[in-house]
């Protein structure tokens, strides 16, 4: 402190080549002018320190450049120090001296030198003289009243502080004192005491005096806000526990807080259901027993905000309009006349009734089919608030039903979550992707689906989080789903399946041209007379460049063309761009597909098979080689245990008739057969194949070509029978797009044909079988002895 410092600085001569012994000083930087103390930390510090003192000769105080270390090596000192006397030796409890060190004036190393485990340095006096210049004098006052502000805002300083600078002192002493007092690194000091010019010294001085007045203010600041802060907080509370406390004493609960206030309004109002009036109730009387600080409290008030929010008895109005309803749907979605007659039907009962308890619709298809979208333009039509679930990956039960309130973070299901979103106890639920829903040791989130979709359960859903049981029989559920069979069996017989197969390429046309071009001009930021997508081009994109179900790929070709438009218009927009036929590969590239059929001409053992996929209907090439070999079948093409099973029950038919069919049965001990299903990365599977897999087999084994103009579809028994398929519109429009001209199909699958549009059709000839044997008779011209068939 420098009030306790009495010490004048003393004239002391350092002769040149003076050698001294160098004392460490590793905590504070020897300031000339100062005291130090100094830790003797070795038995050798110890000796050094006590022989100074006693010879009252002077030592040399340097600085460490790592004040952790003790070596006396030469680098790791400054070479800029003090010379000093030791003026007081103190013995420590225990172990070790304390030596007090009066630095009296700055020295320079010239030379290190080690003896006896002990470092000793040749000095000089470093000289620096107080010329008092304009600007000298000039700072000198600033540097006065700036460390008079300094002192005063710093609570170290005591009144003495402020005498530093004193007639009967020299500048440079006094210039020390601050040095020695400013609140700075160790390293900042000891570049100050290395300074040799007095006006550079005192411009750095006059810096950090600056720096460090407005750094005491900012913490001073702090410190005040944060002290407001705190006493402001500590009022509240303590106003608050007295009113609290005041409440209770006349009657009242003791609880102002603005979730309960809601609570009390909505009951006087009748919002409430009576289950969750009387849960309201109990939680409320939970909060009066706790402090406002118990972790339960906020959980409650969060419990409590969700009971607020939940619409118990709120219902936007539905206004139904069939008219209006049939325009909407035509307006958003071209086609899907089946579709819309179905949700027409729905919306009119809908319309004579209060509440609908038929099951719920599905609907099932490709993807890019429109289903989603079909859910939204329902809604839109009911005039209702539309909310989308998306069901795909949900693997946790507490997805759908929330978390009970004993875990630390739960939250409520999905369910609860959406009304909340909604603000209406009666809005459209969207169920999109139900057939992706999976089950792990979390739970199995489509069991918990029943009780929603069940019309005669869902008025009492019970959430684990709310644990108040909430009416959702307002609640129109619509689900979508590309794979029927994915989706849980309870499931499915809770809900009305409406099959959605995909368009056809005049539909596709339609769409694109009334829907998808409009679209993406406009997020492409082209306006209509900046860009002309010729008819032809609509046809040659759907024929060339896509081969699906849905009209996904068709808009990413159009946004390409779009993306293409935009580049060529940045750089000269004066003229519209139309695009045709012949410069659209300029746009798209090569097409894909072939235009023509999926394949031309007769060919031995290969066979179009018709197959439905969760991508919409597609044609399954069946390929067999015979080869010299020992009877083995080979099958290739990643197939599942089912198509696995059809060729083996068709190649079983044929060795059972090989008589019937005039095949040597040499043929069938001498031969290694191969039957292979293109692209083999493609999984395959299904109940379908077993004709396919007979024509192929058989047309192998007889040397016959096959039409490839011919696809078909339907399972064989190990007789011969044709069973029935599923998902037969698809597969016609699969047959359609691949331009085959006939298909074959089982005969109990023949009265479908009435539900399926004449321009499908009316484009294939459709063949009906009962057995196989008569697929071989037109598809090879076999001449097949019916005497002995089976």
């Amino acid at each position: 402190m420098l009030s306790d410092i009495k010490i004048k600085h003393e004239s002391v001569k350092i002769e040149p080549g003076r050698t001294v012994t160098v004392i460490p000083s590793k905590e504070l930087t020897p300031i000339p002018g100062m005291v130090i103390p100094i830790n003797a930390d070795s038995l050798n510090l110890t000796r050094l320190l006590e022989n100074a003192h006693l010879s009252e000769s002077e030592v040399l105080l340097l600085g460490k450049k790592d004040d952790l270390s003790s070596d006396i090596s030469a680098e790791s000192y400054y070479r800029t120090g003090s010379l000093g006397r030791v003026i007081q030796i103190l013995k420590l409890p225990g172990m070790g001296i304390k030596a007090i060190v009066h630095p009296l004036a700055r020295a320079e190393v010239k030379e290190f030198v080690v003896s006896n485990e002990t470092l000793f340095a040749s000095v000089e006096a470093v000289e620096i003289k107080d010329e008092f210049s304009d600007v000298s004098v000039a700072t000198i006052r600033i540097i006065k009243s700036l460390f008079n502000e300094y002192t005063k805002l710093n609570k170290n300083f005591t009144d003495d502080y402020l005498q530093v600078f004193k007639e009967d002192e020299g500048v440079l002493s006094n210039v020390d004192l601050i040095i020695a007092n400013l609140n700075i690194s160790y390293e900042k000091k000891q570049e100050l005491l290395e300074e040799r010019d007095f006006e550079s010294l005192l411009n750095k001085i006059h810096i950090l005096l600056v720096h460090e007045i407005e750094f005491s203010k900012l913490e001073k600041k702090i410190e005040s806000e944060v002290s407001s802060k705190i006493m402001k907080e500590q009022k509240e509370y303590f106003l608050k526990e007295k009113l609290k406390g005041i409440k209770s004493e006349i009657g009242g609960d003791g609880i102002d807080i603005a979730e309960v206030d809601k609570i009390r309004e909505m009951i006087s109002k009748d919002m409430l259901t009576d289950k969750a009036r009387e849960k309201a109730l109990n939680e409320i009387a939970k909060l009066k027993r706790l402090h406002s600080m118990s972790p339960e409290y906020g959980l409650i008030r969060d419990y409590l905000d969700l009971i607020i929010t939940l619409p118990w008895k709120k219902s936007s109005e539905t206004r139904i309009n069939i008219e209006t309803a049939e325009d909407i749907l035509n307006e958003d979605h071209y086609g899907l006349k089946k579709t819309k007659e179905r949700i027409i039907e729905f919306l009119s009962i809908y319309k004579l009734v209060d509440k609908i308890k038929g099951p719920i619709l599905c609907l099932v298809g490709p993807a890019g089919v429109g289903k989603t979208s079909l859910g939204k333009s329902v809604a839109r039509a009911l005039d209702r608030e539309y909310i989308r679930i998306a069901l795909g990956g949900i693997h946790d039960e507490a997805e759908i039903r929330g978390h009970r309130r004993t875990y630390i973070g739960a939250m409520p299901g999905k369910i609860i979550k959406s009304i909340k979103k909604a603000g209406a106890n009666n809005p459209l639920f969207l169920l999109d992707e139900i057939d992706k829903l999976s089950s792990d040791f979390r739970g199995d989130p489509s069991s918990a689906l029943l009780e929603v979709l069940d019309p005669e359960q869902n008025n009492s859903f019970m959430d684990n989080y709310l644990d108040v049981e909430f009416d959702l029989s307002n609640v129109l559920f619509l689900a979508t789903a590309n794979d029927k069979s994915k989706i849980p069996q309870p499931l499915l017989d809770r809900m009305e399946v409406i099959d959605i197969d995909g368009y056809l390429d005049v539909e596709k046309y339609h769409i694109a041209a009334q829907f998808l071009i409009r679209k993406q001009l406009a997020e492409n930021g082209l306006k209509k007379d900046q860009l002309v997508i010729e008819d032809e081009v609509i046809y040659k994109i759907i024929t060339d460049y896509t081969m699906e179900a849905g009209v996904r790929e068709l808009e990413r070709k159009i946004a390409k063309i779009c993306r293409k438009a935009a580049r060529r218009l940045i750089k000269d927009d004066s003229t519209p761009i139309v695009v045709t036929v012949a410069n659209l590969e300029e746009f798209l590239g090569l097409g894909r597909y072939m235009t023509n059929t999926i394949a031309e001409g007769m060919k031995k053992g290969e066979v179009n098979g018709l197959a439905w996929t969760y991508a919409g209907g597609a044609v399954l090439k069946v390929e067999t080689n015979l080869m010299a070999g020992k009877g083995k079948l080979n099958l290739t093409g990643k197939l599942g245990d089912v198509m696995k099973e059809s060729a083996q029950a068709a190649l079983s038919y044929i060795r059972a008739n090989a008589d019937l069919f005039k095949i040597d049965n040499s043929v069938f001990e001498n031969s290694e057969i191969h039957l292979h299903f293109p692209e083999g990365g493609v999984p395959k599977d299904g109940p379908s194949a077993g004709i396919t897999i007979v024509t192929s087999l058989m047309s192998a084994f007889k040397n016959i070509y096959v039409d490839q103009r011919i696809g078909m579809t339907g399972e064989v028994t190990i007789h011969g029978d044709v069973l029935p398929i599923g998902g037969l519109n698809a597969k016609l429009m699969a047959a359609k797009r691949a331009r085959l001209k006939t298909v074959i199909i089982p005969e109990k699958n023949k009265k479908e044909l009435k539900e399926i549009a004449s321009e499908i059709t009316d484009s294939l000839e459709i063949i009906a079988v009962n057995h196989v044997n008569q697929v071989l008779e037109f598809v090879l011209d076999l001449q097949i002895d019916k005497a002995n068939e089976d």
